[in-house]
């Protein structure tokens, strides 16, 4: 897959969760929701449109 490929709509971690009448894109992957993820981090990623974190497959345990 090419790189500017892989963002939120591609990925395994990605799911949409309702929000009242609106449809919001989510991630379930845990280092995206932990701490360490800073503001800035996330500004780079959407700056870039790409995420660190994207996999095309969630791994187990």
């Amino acid at each position: 897959m090419r790189e500017d490929e892989k963002n939120c709509a591609t990925c395994a971690h990605s799911f949409m969760e309702s929000e009242g009448l609106r449809l919001r894109q989510k991630c379930r992957s845990p280092e995206y929701n932990s701490p360490d993820y800073t503001s800035g981090m996330f500004m780079e990623d959407r700056e870039r449109g790409l995420c660190r974190f994207w996999t095309s497959e969630i791994q187990s345990g």
